[in-house]
């Protein structure tokens, strides 16, 4: 199995919204919503902003891609956090535990999304991503690696503590949408 992790490009806009939606289960559709122009398309919305909008932390640039045989199969968001003494005013409830956990550790280096196709899941190559996280972070002389999660998605955290992460902190969950069901926001670490 030829595996490859790369950059994202521009040419992987698509592929980072699709990456936060799976990752985040819909939780920036009310933006992507909100930014949708004369073309009324969500997915033209979410593209433009994985490209145009630095601010965001799921800009192509922040975007790693994992491709098997030549395919993307998903991909990793993410950066080294740094103190931000100016929070953004635009943030709705819902966002704002999640968003602070994601913030939380200066100096760490925050996965923000991690998520594979449905087809490409149960290979292991969630877990190369993670490691791939850590080389990023290791280069970026970040102290750790953070990770945010439902405290549902119990997969993942298992996923998570099999690659040497442990419960940091916990944030209550806020509903958004229709959705219902997590407690907690979950944020995991683990030293570089």
């Amino acid at each position: 199995m030829d595996i490859t992790i790369r950059q994202a490009t521009t040419e992987d806009a698509l592929h980072v919204a699709a990456i936060i939606d799976i990752a985040g289960h819909g939780i920036d559709l009310d933006l992507w919503l909100e930014r949708r122009d004369e073309d009324h398309s969500v997915l033209s919305a979410a593209r433009r902003l994985v490209l145009d909008d630095t601010s965001l932390p799921y800009h192509y640039t922040n975007a790693c891609m994992i491709e098997v045989g030549g395919k993307v199969a998903g991909g990793m968001v993410g950066g080294l956090t740094v103190e931000d003494d100016a929070p953004a005013q635009w943030i709705p409830p819902y966002l704002v535990p999640l968003l602070a956990l994601e913030t939380r550790l200066p100096g760490y280096w925050s996965v923000v999304a991690v998520a594979l196709y449905r087809e490409f899941r149960g290979q292991g190559l969630a877990a190369r991503l993670l490691d791939h996280a850590g080389k990023l972070a290791n280069e970026a002389g970040a102290r750790g690696v953070s990770i945010v999660v439902e405290d549902t998605n119990t997969p993942a955290i298992a996923l998570y503590k099999q690659q040497g992460f442990a419960v940091h902190e916990t944030m209550q969950w806020v509903a958004y949408g229709d959705r219902i069901g997590p407690n907690q926001w979950v944020m995991l670490t683990r030293k570089v």
